[in-house]
Order: structure tokens, then C-alpha cells, then sequence
């Protein structure tokens, strides 16, 4: 009977740490409480590439030179490489259309706008990834199913992942 005792409460212990870990896995909780957003469903065909951070898909070269956005996003204050550690996943927009700190649903993840590209007009989604490897083989892709959720304040969203993130450009 001791030994019944002893191993529920230990079974309920670890499930207890189970529980409380989730509030700290990395990226958890970051994105904003959806029911606070205007949801908008495009009838259209998105085109989704894909970026990595670096310079590789980062650089442009223009008649004055060339600019390096290398491991940047268009907030500021945040790296890509950070934002991937802490487990956020990040897309890029055309900020005419979606506003910056807004989440996008796709394939069932969702993605917050956290950055924008000189290629990335009307209804075009740019992921980022890891590796510059998965990038390419993630290619060009189009789906009809993208969901849009577009906070009350996206200013808000990004200061709150600006916040928690931790992962302030040096």
C-alpha cells in the first residue's frame, strides 16, 4: 500500500513539472491571444518561399551598393538567429497588406510578421528557416489555405516578443 501511495504522488509530481514546463518552453506563449484579433481570409492563391538569416538571403544589390540585412528583422532589436532559438516562428510580409506583428496561419503553424523583403509583395509569405539548405529545398510553394489574424495593436505584439524573446540585436 506505501509503495502505491509513494508512486502516485510521484506520478503526480512529475506531471505537475510537465505541466509547469510548458509556460517555459522557449517561444510558448509569445504569440497573442487570438480572440483579440480580426481574422481575415484572403480568396486568393499565396505564393510561400522560404529565407534563412543569412547573408546568403539577406543581401541586395542596388546602384549605390550593397545592403546587408544579414541576420536582421525589420522590427529591429531582434535577430532571426534569437527568434529561432526561442522557438518563434517567423514570416515575412508585404507590409501593405498584413501589418508588421501580425500571426499567419500556414500548414497548421503559426507565424508571426515580424519582417518584410524587397521580393515579398501583395499575397506573398517568405518563411524563415534555419538552414539556408532547407530554404532551398523548401522552394516555391502556393496554397489557398492562409489564415490572417490582425491584433487590435501589432505594435503591442512586437514589443511583447521584443520583451520575452530576449534577443536583442547586439
Amino acid at each position: 500500500m506505501r509503495r502505491v501511495i509513494v508512486s502516485t504522488i510521484v506520478v503526480c509530481a512529475v506531471a505537475l513539472l510537465a505541466f509547469a514546463y510548458q509556460d517555459l518552453k522557449p517561444g510558448h506563449n509569445l504569440l497573442p491571444e487570438l480572440s483579440n484579433t480580426k481574422k481575415v481570409k484572403y480568396k486568393t492563391t499565396w505564393k510561400i518561399t522560404a529565407y534563412c538569416p543569412g547573408r546568403c538571403c539577406n543581401t541586395r544589390f542596388t546602384e549605390t551598393g550593397i545592403d546587408d540585412y544579414t541576420n536582421c528583422t525589420a522590427v529591429g532589436g531582434l535577430t532571426l538567429t534569437g527568434l529561432l532559438d526561442a522557438g518563434i516562428h517567423v514570416v515575412a510580409v508585404d507590409p501593405s497588406l498584413i501589418p508588421l506583428g501580425s500571426i499567419i496561419k500556414y500548414n497548421n503553424t503559426y507565424y508571426i510578421a515580424l519582417d518584410t523583403g524587397s521580393a515579398i509583395k501583395g499575397f506573398t509569405l517568405d518563411i524563415l528557416m534555419a538552414k539556408h539548405r532547407q530554404a532551398h529545398d523548401f522552394g516555391v510553394q502556393y496554397c489557398d489555405d492562409i489564415e490572417v489574424f490582425i491584433p487590435e495593436n501589432p505594435g503591442k505584439v512586437i514589443k511583447k516578443i521584443k520583451a520575452k524573446a530576449g534577443v536583442r540585436k547586439p
